[in-house]
């Protein structure tokens, strides 16, 4: 059994993804959470990422809401 962890350097492969192919190349929850990674340093924006993008229904969407309707939502 591996005790690898799949989340390490995950920040970094999606910086270098950003680099190498810019936003056309990311999934929007990718974009989301590579965004994130700048107001919550030490922890995994992923979760959050998809939780916003289901609750505000896009990218855009999050970008557009309210900033109190995003602090509605757990995490924020």
């Amino acid at each position: 059994m591996s005790t690898e962890n799949i989340h390490e350097n995950h920040r970094d492969r999606l910086r270098e993804m950003y680099l190498k192919g810019g936003f056309k190349s990311m999934a929007p929850h990718q974009i989301l959470e590579l965004m994130l990674f700048y107001a919550i340093p030490r922890k995994d924006t992923n979760p959050l990422a998809h939780k916003l993008i289901d609750t505000f229904g896009s990218l855009s969407g999050v970008l557009e809401a309210d900033p109190q309707d995003l602090m509605a939502v757990d995490g924020v």
